[in-house]
């Protein structure tokens, strides 16, 4: 949490109780007040944070109103060019001294970290909104800026453009069963991000080197990943709640996942929207072909996440794993059905399990990065 636990809590339930009093005389005005008091915070956390932001919704705003001058034959790419600002925008840790900024990125190379496109949500979320500008004709200017600075999915999602913040989308009341889905909500994003994911990360440092315990890190090492991310974003989605707003959900149990196509629609669920949406579609349009539309929308990807050679080989191996799901070999297959299913359903998600966490360790400890 950018502002941590306690006074992003204390301050979301001060603004959401806010928010509802303004929300009496005008929703818009409610969101005003909301848009206006996340970005003051964010300058009060970190004015390099705050300054980003500013920078990228000016970016998206001028390219909006420039679309007109732009060829038709680049009006397909031209949206991508709100992505200019990543490079920038994750090397401040580099240059300015004091910022909280992606401070994880402040451990690992420079090279590694040019640029960390992954670390910064907001220019993803940018994208999006500027996408649906376009095809909507018109920036709705309100609900646009307070899907962009909302703080607790401001670093790390979900993905989502300006949908859920539009005035005819958002609750028109909370009751009781709403607090107490919040509540619950927020007690297991917390046990999860605070209490779960640190348990297993200090395990994993306590298993000796080499050979079998390498192997067990490598499980409970994307284990806590997947406490530390869906707890993250189910926080997130709760404080939303609050205002009567839903984000999109981003993670629906992956670990039932018995093949790597059920894992992405499961995993990182808003990811997966955004590449199928943004990436796949585009690409085989392009190549005429779906298996290599996957592998090259997962290869960015995965220099989306970090320019780095281990993000480079995650995107490669998630890539190759779905592109190869699409026409399984024969000799797979006929084998496969010749075991109980039971038995098939087990193997097929021991091997799902293995390869993703195989390639979460080799994207994550990959010459020393994080």
């Amino acid at each position: 949490m950018l502002l941590g636990l306690e006074v992003t809590l204390f301050y979301i339930v001060l603004l959401s109780a806010v928010f509802w009093l303004i929300r009496l005389v005008s929703v818009k005005f409610a969101l005003v007040f909301l848009i206006v008091a996340n970005v003051a915070t964010l300058i009060v956390a970190d004015y390099v944070i705050a300054a980003v932001l500013v920078g990228q919704i000016c970016l998206v705003v001028l390219l909006f109103y420039l679309r007109k001058f732009v060829p038709e034959k680049f009006a397909g790419a031209y949206p991508w060019l709100a992505f200019i600002s990543l490079v920038p925008a994750n090397l401040v840790p580099y240059f300015i001294s004091g910022s909280d900024m992606l401070a994880f990125a402040k451990s690992a190379s420079a090279v590694a970290a040019l640029p960390m496109v992954g670390a910064s949500f907001i220019i993803v979320k940018s994208f999006v909104v500027l996408k649906e500008s376009i095809k909507e004709g018109r920036i709705d200017a309100i609900p646009a800026l307070a899907a962009l600075t909302f703080i607790p999915s401001y670093p790390a999602g979900p993905i989502h453009g300006i949908g859920p913040w539009k005035p005819s989308n958002l609750a028109s009341h909370i009751g009781s069963a709403n607090v107490f889905l919040a509540i619950a909500q927020l007690g297991w994003g917390i046990a999860s991000l605070y209490v779960i994911s640190p348990q297993l990360r200090g395990f994993a440092s306590g298993l000796h080197a080499g050979g079998l315990g390498d192997i067990i890190s490598i499980y409970v090492r994307f284990a806590a990943l997947y406490f530390d991310f869906s707890g993250y974003s189910l926080m997130a989605i709760a404080l939303a709640g609050l205002f009567g707003v839903t984000l999109p959900q981003n993670f629906n149990r992956p670990y039932l996942a018995t093949s790597i196509r059920e894992f992405w629609r499961r995993w990182h669920m808003t990811l997966n929207w955004f590449v199928g949406t943004y990436l796949f579609k585009p690409f085989v349009r392009v190549t005429g072909s779906p298996r290599r539309g996957i592998f090259l929308a997962f290869v960015c990807v995965g220099i989306w996440h970090e320019f780095s050679v281990g993000y480079l080989l995650w995107g490669i191996g998630h890539g190759f794993a779905l592109s190869l799901a699409m026409d399984p070999p024969a000799f797979w297959t006929k084998f496969t059905a010749s075991l109980p299913r039971p038995v098939a359903t087990f193997i097929n998600w021991a091997l799902t399990m293995s390869w993703v966490a195989l390639l979460s360790h080799t994207a994550t400890v990959w010459l020393g990065v994080r």
